[in-house]
């Protein structure tokens, strides 16, 4: 029977001899040989040429399904002396996959664009393969991309920490280092760094990593208020801009303010008005007034005129909306002191006078914002995405596995942007 060309070319330099069908099986065996115009063996190991033969034996590798069939691939591999490794080497052939001595790279590249988009559980399942099989091909995958990784040109980014593990290495290891700290680039809207821990050491490694001519070129890093990542940043990034995002910072004075609200609705009301600011209307109290329904006007204006206290927070909540609508610095920095007048007038909001006395010693970070209106979101919809990441595969013991998985899934670090055909 005359082979299809499709098979009797399927690998080059290499001759076709034979063809095994199993149907019954659900597979195939292909056998190849040698051409006799192939250039000499090297060591799989070094790349030396060869010397003397010392036998050879048979391998069987999976390759890519042919018509619904598995494909199996069996070819003679000769073992020769290295005079590099003083040992005898296996030759090297050009189509094995360098992760496993048991499939072709057309195949592993398959496996491994599965891996990228889909759990490993999953894709071990679909294809057939151990799970611990699919984990490692894809892990020693991805730290062979890693090795050709370059992080690409950035301006401004953003810097966020996420949650990585609970179990502690050690007894008495800090909290920060259970943490991961995401780089993202504001512009291509991906991650390009990870580190270990949310130190400034962790933040340090980026800066490192990128060198000195490159740091100059970052215009604008948006962070939380973490007193880390802006000494980091400032030791190693003279040009850069540090902006405190505004989520962070609304979300530590709504803090403060439900925090008071609680409070005064404890200790100062009773009856009706204790009812109407309850914990249950909680986010009553925070929501911009714009934003409110004809329900929601109504029980507000119902608390606002039987107590003076809870008319300030109002004001102070309003206020700081405000100061985000402001213009420039200037006209932030008024009402932002006429917030503080406020505090101070309403005598019970213990919590608020401590935000706005820490608030007003960070002012000249937080009017930044003025200049480059960005915001670490980004790094909260990535967090997101690495949450879910880390859910479907019900947690990460290797930490390192875990880094490279968030470069493929939020990062560059796939076939996407890396030719894996090295």
């Amino acid at each position: 029977m005359k082979l299809p060309r499709f098979i009797s070319k399927i690998i080059p330099n290499y001759e076709v001899i034979d063809l095994k069908e199993w149907i019954s099986k659900g597979y195939v065996e292909i056998f190849i040989k040698k051409d006799d115009n192939q250039p000499k063996s090297t060591c799989s190991r070094c790349g030396h040429e060869l010397g003397n033969s010392h036998g050879k034996y048979r391998m069987k590798l999976q390759t890519m399904p042919i018509l619904n069939l598995k494909a199996y691939i069996l070819v003679w591999r000769e073992k020769r002396f290295c005079p590099n490794c003083k040992k005898v080497r296996s030759e090297a052939l050009d189509f094995v996959c360098s992760e496993s001595p048991h499939m072709t790279k057309e195949y592993a590249w398959w496996l491994g664009r599965w891996c990228e988009i889909a759990p490993v559980s999953r894709t071990a399942e679909f294809t057939g393969h151990k799970e611990m099989t699919m984990w490692r091909l894809d892990f020693a995958r991805m730290r062979r991309m890693f090795q050709h990784y370059k992080i690409p040109s950035i301006k401004r980014i953003s810097v966020d920490e996420v949650y990585a593990r609970k179990q502690k290495y050690y007894r008495k290891e800090s909290r920060d280092k259970r943490f991961f700290t995401v780089i993202s680039d504001l512009d291509s809207g991906r991650a390009v760094w990870v580190s270990e821990s949310r130190s400034k050491e962790a933040l340090d490694e980026f800066y490192h990593i990128l060198g000195p001519e490159r740091c100059g070129d970052i215009e604008v890093v948006a962070a939380d208020q973490h007193d880390a990542f802006k000494a980091s940043t400032e030791e190693h990034c003279p040009n850069a801009t540090f902006v405190w995002d505004r989520f962070h910072i609304m979300q530590t004075f709504e803090k403060a303010v439900n925090e008071d609200r609680a409070w005064m609705s404890t200790h100062l009301c009773r009856g009706e008005m204790k009812r109407l600011t309850r914990g249950k209307f909680k986010q009553l109290f925070l929501k911009k007034s714009e934003r409110r329904n004809k329900t929601e006007i109504r029980h507000i204006n119902d608390v606002l005129k039987d107590n003076e206290h809870f008319a300030y927070l109002e004001l102070i909540k309003e206020g700081m909306f405000q100061i985000y609508d402001s213009k420039d610095e200037f006209e932030a920095r008024d009402k932002f002191v006429e917030m503080g007048e406020w505090i101070r007038q309403g005598k019970y909001f213990y919590e608020l006078q401590k935000w706005w006395k820490n608030f007003d010693k960070g002012w000249s970070t937080f009017a930044n914002w003025f200049e480059y209106r960005v915001s670490s979101s980004l790094s909260e919809g990535i967090n997101n995405v690495i949450k879910t990441v880390k859910k479907r595969a019900y947690g990460y013991r290797n930490m390192a596995y875990f880094k490279l998985k968030i470069l493929q899934v939020c990062g560059f670090l796939n076939s996407k942007y890396i030719d894996s055909s090295f």
